[in-house]
C-alpha cells in the first residue's frame, strides 16, 4: 500500500519542536483566554502576549491570572516553555555550527555575486591573489577557490592568503559540475583556470577543458583566463570558451630572451606587473568624447591632467553571438534568428578575442577601441611608487 512521504524539512528535529512550540502557544493562548477573559485578559492578541511571555520564561508581570486554573495552566506553560525553548536554542546553534563547519569545508553553495573564482591549485596561486587584491578585484565579491586540496591544506592556505571573510572554498575536482555550481560562476565577474602541479600535465589540461565548458555553460559572458600545461591542448581550451590563454613556459622563456638584450627590461617589467608592489600597468576606459579624437591628442591630454603615459589602445575581449552580426530590420536576418531561438539552439558564436595596438602613430582614430592601457605616474623601479 503506498504511504505518502513527509519532506525532508518536516523530519528534522527543529521543525518538530517548532511545530510543539506553536501547539502549546496555540492551547495556552486559548486557555489564559477562556479561563481570564473577565478579569485580565481582554483579548486574544494579550492571551497570545501572555504565552509567549510565559513560555520563554521573561515574566514581564504586566498580566497575571487571578484564578486558581489560570495559575495551573500558567505553571503547565512554564514548565513546557524551559524544555522546548531550550531544546530548540541548542538546536538552531547546532545548525549554525554545523553550517559554519561545512562553509569551512567547502561544502556550501557560495552566496556572493562579482567575486573572482580561481579553478584548481598551483604555487602560483599566492602571487595571483596579491595582484588581484592589488588591484581591488577581490574587494566587492571576495575570492572563491575552487579545489580538492585536503582540508588541513585548504586552512593553510586561508592563513597564507589572509583574506579573512572575503575568501570562501568550494571542495572538489573542478572537472564537475555539481563542484564548480556551487562557486556560481554566473553571478562572477572573473574566473580562472588553473593548471595543477600535482596531476601529470595531460590530466590538468584534461581537467581544465571540463571545466571551461562547464563554466561557460553556466556564465556564456564571463572571462576565462586560463593556463595550458601541454602546447597541443592550447586550440582544446579556447573552443572550450577560454577568453584569454596563458603559457607560463612561453612567457618565461620569452622574459629570458630579453633580458639577453636588454637586461634591465626585467626591472621595468616588475614595475608594470607590480610583482613587489602596486601595479604599473592599468586598463583605462575611454569616453565617448576621447574615441572621437586621435591617439596623439589623447596622449597628451592624459600625460598634462593625469600623469600617466598610454601605451596601447585595446578593444576588450567580448562574447560574440548571433545578433552581432545579423541585421534585426532584415526580415530574413529576423528569421533565421528566430528560428535558431524556437528550437532552443544556442546563438552564441564564441569569443572576439581582444585586441591590441600598442603605440600606434599619432592620427590613428579611436572610435574602433574601448579602453587604453597606461602606465600610472611615479612608479618606480621594481614597482615601487617613486618617491
Amino acid at each position: 500500500m503506498f504511504k505518502p512521504s513527509l519532506p525532508d524539512f518536516m523530519r528534522r528535529g527543529t521543525f518538530k519542536l517548532a511545530v510543539a512550540i506553536v501547539t502549546l502557544l496555540t492551547l495556552s493562548s486559548t486557555g489564559i483566554y477562556l479561563l481570564e477573559a473577565r478579569t485580565v485578559v481582554p483579548g486574544l492578541f494579550e492571551a497570545l502576549w501572555w504565552s509567549v511571555v510565559t513560555l520563554t520564561t521573561v515574566g514581564y508581570g504586566d498580566i497575571v491570572p487571578a484564578s486558581t486554573s489560570g495559575k495551573v495552566l500558567g505553571l503547565m506553560v512554564m514548565a513546557g516553555g524551559i524544555g522546548l525553548v531550550s531544546t530548540l536554542t541548542g538546536n538552531l546553534a547546532s545548525l549554525l555550527v554545523e553550517r559554519k563547519a561545512k562553509k569551512r569545508k567547502g561544502l556550501l553553495e557560495v552566496k556572493q555575486s562579482g567575486h573572482v573564482i580561481i579553478l584548481g591549485w598551483n604555487s602560483s596561486v599566492p602571487g595571483l591573489v596579491r595582484g588581484l587584491c592589488d588591484n581591488g578585484l577581490v574587494d566587492g565579491g571576495g575570492l572563491v577557490l575552487v579545489t580538492d586540496l585536503p582540508e588541513e591544506r585548504r586552512e593553510e592556505i586561508a592563513f597564507q592568503l589572509d583574506l579573512g571573510a572575503r575568501l570562501s572554498f568550494v571542495y572538489g575536482k573542478i572537472a564537475q559540475e555539481n563542484v564548480v555550481h556551487k562557486s556560481r560562476p554566473d553571478n562572477a565577474s572573473l574566473v580562472y583556470i588553473l593548471r595543477q602541479d600535482n596531476m601529470p600535465p595531460h590530466e590538468s589540461d584534461q581537467q581544465s577543458i571540463y571545466a571551461a565548458l562547464t563554466v561557460r555553460g553556466m556564465a556564456p559572458k564571463v572571462p576565462i583566463y586560463a593556463e595550458a600545461a601541454q602546447p597541443d591542448n592550447r586550440v582544446h581550451l579556447l573552443r572550450a570558451g577560454v577568453t584569454e590563454l596563458i603559457d607560463r613556459g612561453e612567457i618565461s622563456s620569452g622574459v629570458l630572451a630579453l633580458l639577453g638584450a636588454a637586461p634591465p627590461a626585467w626591472s621595468l617589467l616588475q614595475a608594470m606587473l607590480g610583482l613587489h608592489g602596486r601595479p604599473g600597468i592599468a586598463l583605462r576606459p575611454l569616453t565617448p568624447e576621447e574615441q572621437a579624437d586621435t591617439w596623439g591628442e589623447l596622449v597628451r591630454r592624459l600625460r598634462k591632467h593625469d600623469g600617466c603615459l598610454p601605451l596601447a589602445l585595446c578593444q576588450t575581449a567580448r562574447s560574440l553571438a548571433l545578433e552581432d552580426i545579423l541585421d534585426t530590420g532584415s526580415a530574413l536576418d529576423q528569421f533565421i534568428l528566430e528560428l535558431f531561438q524556437s528550437h532552443g539552439r544556442e546563438t552564441k558564436l564564441g569569443n572576439k578575442e581582444a585586441a591590441v595596438l600598442v603605440n600606434p602613430q599619432d592620427e590613428q582614430a579611436l572610435a574602433a577601441f574601448d579602453g587604453v592601457l597606461v602606465l600610472r605616474a611615479g612608479v618606480g623601479p621594481g614597482g615601487g611608487e617613486a618617491q
